[in-house]
């Protein structure tokens, strides 16, 4: 894995005409990200950008960037592969940076963007920050959160014919979360096995010492 840092010409990173782009608060970063990113490896061709969001739509968080993307730095790492990057893109952008916008920058050095994001993305997709053109320009590769697939359905209700865009990811069902392990640390319990072991003391000790992981 390489880390990009800025606003980085891309033109001579490129490998595939195709990015796979996983966007994340990443708070904290958790084995489910990885069990992720894996099988999306094994399922894609292209580059693959990991990209820690600064600030998100809808929500606040209360722990810095820098120590999200630190940890996202460390957590990621074991992924040695030379189409792999962690980009500190959004430290460099002012106010929200939507989704739309990742396309757009991308789209200046590949001819496909995909956006790897949870099927809970599909709970308020109509919300998303020009979300209509956001699905004519790019494709949302969508792994499964309920075992119902009950925001897949929703998904094709909402979008209709723009639901050509969705990619259904059959990946597993990873039951861990950020918000779980947030609470599991405000509530005293273990999250040993949950995270990274070499970030695990430092994420106990800043959710034990903010007000909240993340607020909405």
């Amino acid at each position: 894995m390489e880390i990009l840092y800025g606003l980085r010409e891309l033109n001579l990173l490129s490998k595939s005409d195709t990015a796979i782009v996983f966007g994340s608060s990443f708070n904290p970063p958790h084995l489910g990200h990885l069990v992720i990113f894996n099988h999306a490896l094994n399922y894609f061709n292209g580059d693959f950008y990991i990209v820690p969001t600064k600030v998100p739509p809808h929500k606040t968080l209360s722990v810095p960037f820098e120590k999200r993307l630190n940890w996202a730095i460390k957590t990621f790492e074991v992924f040695e592969y030379e189409n792999v990057y962690l980009s500190d893109m959004e430290r460099h952008i002012e106010g929200v940076n939507y989704a739309i916008y990742n396309v757009e920058y991308f789209l200046k050095y590949y001819n496909n963007v995909v956006l790897l994001v949870g099927e809970d993305a599909l709970g308020n997709i109509e919300k998303w920050y020009r979300y209509e053109e956001l699905l004519r320009k790019s494709k949302l590769a969508v792994y499964p959160r309920t075992r119902d697939g009950k925001l897949y359905t929703r998904g094709r209700e909402v979008l209709g014919e723009l639901y050509s865009s969705v990619i259904e990811l059959d990946f597993p069902i990873v039951e861990i979360s950020s918000s779980e392990i947030r609470k599991a640390v405000r509530e005293g319990k273990s999250i040993t096995g949950l995270v990274p072991k070499v970030i695990e003391k430092d994420i106990i000790e800043t959710y034990n010492n903010s007000e909240e992981g993340e607020r909405w």
